[in-house]
């Protein structure tokens, strides 16, 4: 290669098949689709409380659990959004590789993205199986896309060697070292044109769960049962909540039910009940999930004993995954509590009420949560559909909608 020549331009290679680099760009093709609809998931699912998604099928597999989870942004931008992103990049490079006579170079670059978007694939799923504990179908598809696209690029490279492919880039580099620099300049700028301009539409939901906060005028209290209610003194329907401060799908259902509660005051009932996904207090838990889900639980018991417990309880669905960075006097001041009698109240009859309310969840079966009671029977993951239809005044023959 004479000095200061393109690589491509002095391979003596021949020419090689074309059909891996068509199977690439299908690969990215069907990637972008995926993130195109993974992004309007993400969208719907925090600025559409009554939204569901067909791949939301249990707790376990659950593109919206999954969504709503604080890992699906990443550098203030949906991973669904990066996902367009990386999948347009990779198309480029496969058209390159179609069009050039001989596209090792070409090889190079496709064969390192590939290698990334396999790894990055690897960490987003232990993510998602480890720290989210629920897994996306869409996003099991992406990382199949990705190691297709891993095969294609390495049958593409394969007969100029993988590593004389990816050593052509260092070889470019050295070659054209501005038009290198710039290109990487133009995809640095386009990421950083991502950062700043994509809208934070997640944030808006975190304000409006804070903003929630139940009219004080509103009837309130303690069931004789246990439980803390609020709404209707002669309710048409009764729902009992199990829930998890920390469970991204309770909070979804939190939003929906305060808009059920502020449209039917006078029909609805709603009771909140304890059921921490979090081994320190429920021992049906087997494997770490929540860990401020029971420290979160115990305030809002404390928060009520000061009779400040749905104020507690629509700030701790906002906030329940930044408490370990608060002390206890700043979640006093935030809640407007006596610290003092907060701290007491931690370690004696905040415990205890969660106990009592983890007893019950567990006697009626609860595998997780939300999970709603309406006449004695459990609902996990969604609102019984004729809940609705009984609060709009329709007929729903045989339903029990007393207090369980």
């Amino acid at each position: 290669m004479k000095q200061g020549q393109p690589p491509d331009e002095a391979d003596p290679s021949p020419r090689v098949a074309r059909w891996p680099w068509w199977i690439a760009l299908l690969c990215c093709v069907a990637g972008l689709w995926l993130s195109i609809v993974l992004e309007q998931i993400h969208f719907k699912i925090h600025t559409d409380p009554s939204f569901h998604s067909f791949c939301a099928i249990d707790r376990k597999v659950n593109c919206d659990i999954v969504a709503h989870s604080p890992y699906s942004v990443l550098f203030g931008v949906p991973v669904a959004a990066w996902g367009i992103f990386a999948y347009a990049l990779a198309a480029v490079v496969s058209l390159w590789g179609l069009r050039s006579k001989r596209p090792r170079l070409a090889a190079g670059c496709g064969l390192a993205l590939a290698l990334v978007y396999v790894v990055s694939s690897a960490v987003l799923g232990a993510v998602s199986a480890f720290l989210v504990t629920a897994v996306c179908i869409l996003c099991l598809a992406t990382y199949g896309v990705n190691l297709v696209f891993l095969v294609s690029m390495v049958l593409a490279a394969r007969p100029a060697g993988l590593r004389s492919a990816l050593a052509e880039l260092p070889a470019m580099l050295r070659a054209r070292p501005v038009r290198v620099l710039a290109i990487l300049a133009v995809i640095g700028g386009a990421k950083i044109a991502l950062i700043l301009g994509h809208p934070s539409y997640w944030k808006a939901t975190s304000t409006a769960v804070r903003s929630h906060t139940i009219a004080p005028a509103l009837p309130h209290g303690v069931e004789p049962g246990g439980g803390h209610f609020i709404g209707a003194e002669h309710p048409v329907v009764t729902l009992t909540e199990f829930s998890d401060y920390e469970c991204p799908y309770c909070r979804q259902f939190h939003t929906q039910l305060r808009e059920l509660l502020e449209r039917y005051p006078t029909r609805l009932r709603l009771v909140h009940r304890h059921y921490p996904l979090d081994q320190s207090c429920n021992s049906s838990i087997k494997a770490r999930m929540h860990e401020n889900a029971c420290f979160a639980a115990m305030v809002a018991e404390c928060a009520g004993r000061q009779k400040r417990f749905w104020q507690a309880n629509d700030y701790l669905f906002a906030e329940a995954r930044n408490l370990h960075a608060r002390t206890n006097a700043e979640i006093a001041r935030d809640l407007g509590l006596d610290a003092k009698a907060l701290e007491s109240c931690l370690r004696e009859e905040g415990p205890r009420s969660v106990a009592f309310d983890v007893d019950e969840g567990n006697r009626l079966g609860i595998q997780g949560t939300p999970t709603f009671v309406v006449g004695g029977k459990t609902y996990m993951g969604n609102l019984p559909p004729f809940v609705l239809a009984k609060l709009q005044g329709a007929p729903a023959a045989g339903v029990d909608s007393g207090t369980p």
